[in-house]
């Protein structure tokens, strides 16, 4: 959508009655609104990510349980007004997250947990932006943490409070886009069998939160 200004002009106006004082004073107030543009964020197949039935005996005792990689779309939409913003990703399961889990190559900030069942922890998982693009354009992944300044990145994501935007360019700055696209990326990591309870189905509850804001 299109930025929206909105201009008012109030004039209070001179007033004067019989017998009253008069006054030489008048008031204008100049008010409006800028708004950002509305951009709408939406991931393909409703930001789901299935790794189906998986069966225990498939399962290390003694070894953390590396998946296969899935993928699901990732997209942007602002309309024909360009913006810059960045995206957060928030852990909702960050207190089941099992330390180390996810190899070398990673922080713990990289770290989604998985949930946990019976009170024990069921693994983890790492969001990975893809092939982000804007009008056929290539874009390259940039990162910052809360406020700080912007650094290329991998694209390996961190948990809230890093954020990522993209640039079209050789300088580490947010790029203005209408449009985006791009692939999320996602590998899970089910923790040692000994470690979870397979008496009963353990479901991967992996949970979290994708935030866009205006830079």
């Amino acid at each position: 959508m299109k930025k929206a200004v909105g201009l008012t002009v109030g004039i209070i106006c001179l007033a004067a009655s019989i017998g009253a004082q008069a006054t030489n004073v008048a008031q204008l107030v100049v008010r409006g609104t800028i708004t950002p543009a509305a951009c709408n964020l939406s991931l393909g197949g409703g930001g789901i990510i299935d790794y189906g039935t998986i069966r225990s005996g498939e399962l290390s005792q003694t070894a953390f349980n590396p998946r296969e990689e899935k993928t699901t779309s990732v997209a942007v939409n602002c309309g024909t007004t360009p913006a810059k913003f960045a995206l957060a990703v928030t852990d909702l399961q960050a207190g089941s997250k099992v330390t180390g889990i996810l190899g070398a190559g990673y922080t713990e900030a990289q770290n989604f947990g998985l949930g946990a069942v019976s009170s024990r922890r069921t693994g983890g998982y790492s969001v990975t932006l893809r092939d982000l693009r804007s009008s056929g354009v290539v874009l390259n992944p940039i990162m910052r943490v809360s406020t700080g300044a912007w650094q290329n990145s991998d694209g390996k994501v961190a948990q809230a409070p890093s954020q990522y935007s993209w640039r079209n360019g050789s300088t580490v700055t947010p790029a203005s886009i209408s449009q985006l696209t791009g692939v999320i990326a996602v590998k899970a990591v089910i923790n040692r069998a000994q470690d979870l309870d397979l008496t009963r189905d353990v479901t991967l509850d992996g949970r979290a939160t994708l935030v866009l804001s205006y830079i």
